[in-house]
């Protein structure tokens, strides 16, 4: 590699940068459209450049992907850097961003109900991780545990998500981790018919309310599963109260068909069902049964689900 080139690579490599952290500052304002613009001009910057010389810029972009919930891009970057990074030697330097692109294509992959593939990147990154390496570890067993809950381990799920609680409280870290740890410990209780997931859902909404304001969509995301829990126990004003809020702060950032949505509008459908709006229940599962396609594909096991409720 010539001189020239070596600036040309480190000039593009600072273009990408620049485009992703105004990227990843819309997605913290819930901007998603905004965000998404940033994302594809680093992507056209990025593929410019071998991807083995920038592994933690190319997983920085990924993650700015997967964050968007543009599952398809953020595997595609996932996948350049993880190739090259596996063929080199271990160590620090490539270790930690292998780790991060891991567990990356891991969720990506359970998303896209490839549950097999999705748990082999998973398991690896794990062993990558370490008990010295305590955010990745953190990640890696939040990714597990959602793993499980969704193909029906909930025991072991379960297990996944309060070694992350107990790794976070133990020696600090991100509140936001700790955030989502708590949400699928709600998501997992709400999904057992146990009690206790009220409790966890109603402290990471705290939490994400303090650190992203009151009309982020992870607040919101929040809100849908506090709504389905109160939805559960009978509570139907306050879950009513809840979805409406979660629906709004969702179709103002993503706009009305985004995958989000959908799952709003899912546990809206239960709500209007028990208080006898069968006609608008109907409606809200068509209308989330048209995104959900459009999301993931007519193949997938939740579409499946979500079809055999739908009349016609």
């Amino acid at each position: 590699m010539t001189r020239t080139d070596g600036l040309l690579g480190r000039r593009r490599a600072r273009v990408v940068r620049r485009h992703i952290l105004r990227g990843a500052h819309c997605l913290r304002r819930g901007w998603y459209a905004e965000g998404e613009r940033w994302a594809r001009r680093a992507e056209e910057v990025a593929h410019r450049m071998d991807p083995a010389g920038h592994p933690a810029l190319m997983v920085e972009l990924a993650s700015l992907w997967h964050g968007l919930i543009r599952y398809r891009p953020a595997r595609e970057c996932a996948l350049r850097v993880a190739g090259p990074l596996s063929a080199a030697p271990p160590g620090p330097g490539r270790d930690g961003p292998l780790v991060d692109a891991l567990v990356l294509l891991g969720d990506v992959e359970r998303r896209l109900a490839r549950y097999g593939r999705a748990e082999a990147y998973l398991r690896r990154a794990e062993e990558l991780a370490g008990e010295a390496d305590r955010r990745r570890l953190v990640a890696v067993r939040l990714a597990l545990g959602v793993l499980c809950k969704e193909t029906g381990r909930h025991g072991e799920a379960e297990v996944f998500y309060r070694e992350a609680l107990a790794l976070l409280e133990r020696h600090g870290g991100d509140p936001l981790a700790r955030a989502d740890a708590l949400h699928n410990l709600a998501g997992l209780a709400h999904a057992r018919r146990e009690a206790g997931g009220e409790r966890h859902i109603r402290a990471a909404i705290g939490i994400r309310r303090a650190v992203l304001g009151p009309r982020h969509v992870q607040v919101a995301a929040d809100l849908t599963v506090l709504g389905a829990l109160l939805t559960e126990r009978g509570d139907l004003d306050e879950a009513e109260d809840a979805l409406r809020r979660a629906d709004d702060i969702l179709r103002e950032r993503l706009g009305d068909d985004h995958y989000e949505v959908a799952v709003c509008q899912v546990n809206l459908a239960r709500l209007d069902a028990l208080r006898g709006r069968a006609d608008e229940a109907a409606r809200r599962r068509r209308d989330a049964l048209r995104v959900k396609r459009l999301t993931l594909g007519p193949d997938h096991p939740e579409v499946r689900r979500l079809a055999a409720s739908v009349p016609g």
